[in-house]
């Protein structure tokens, strides 16, 4: 169990993004009418299908681990990485399942049965539909601003999750109030960077997405 849970938190802990980017962000001046604007993610985020760009930062190796894939998302709750370079693994979070695929061996855990699964899929699907954010019993949320982006620094309050996580940052572009990019840093102040690239909104995806076999 510790070793796939290791595993999970491995590929999916998201962390801060290294790419070009504005990084002169301020705090909001009126977060109500912030709040508002971000709503919409939740509410117009129907669907997403973009490719990422995974790098990890881990303090004992000389060089980030690069990773590529294609993900999904179909709301309200189905989730799927699909890592392509440089190894096939996929992993698929379905309502209260989650399966994965390494090379041709399935697993699948049930999220109810272990309370550490629950919120590594309460935060995946919260960090994208927009629900983590206003979710004030289980994070501290800072709202940040500049031209081009929201930055949400998150804060966790539950012992078990700071225990993991420092630190959450969501980038959401002005443009389209979409997720860009995640950041999450780890207690030990490692790291993965995930930048989404090439996003399509809210268009159909087949089912069989998020079900493996």
């Amino acid at each position: 169990m510790t070793k796939i849970l290791s595993t999970i938190l491995s590929f999916l802990i998201f962390s801060c993004i290294l790419y070009a980017q504005d990084k002169d962000f301020k705090e909001v001046n009126d977060i109500n009418k912030t709040q508002t604007e971000l709503a919409k993610l939740s509410k117009n985020t129907n669907s997403i299908q973009s490719t990422f760009i995974q790098e990890k930062h881990l303090s004992f190796l000389t060089e980030n681990i690069i990773s590529k894939g294609e993900f999904y998302f179909q709301s309200p709750n189905k989730l799927r990485w699909e890592y392509s370079e440089p190894f096939n693994y996929i992993i698929v979070f379905n309502d209260k399942n989650i399966l994965i695929k390494d090379e041709n061996k399935l697993s699948t855990f049930d999220t109810e049965s272990n309370k550490m699964f629950s919120e590594i899929n309460n935060m995946m699907i919260g960090s994208i539909k927009g629900s983590l954010f206003t979710d004030s019993e289980r994070f501290k949320v800072k709202y940040l601003e500049n031209s081009s982006q929201y930055l949400l620094e998150l804060d966790p309050k539950l012992p078990e999750m700071k225990s993991m996580i420092k630190t959450i940052e969501i980038y959401i572009d002005k443009s389209d109030i979409s997720v860009s990019s995640i950041k999450m840093i780890e207690s030990s102040d490692d790291y993965t960077s995930i930048k989404f690239v090439n996003r399509k909104m809210n268009q159909q995806i087949d089912n069989s997405k998020f079900n493996l076999k």
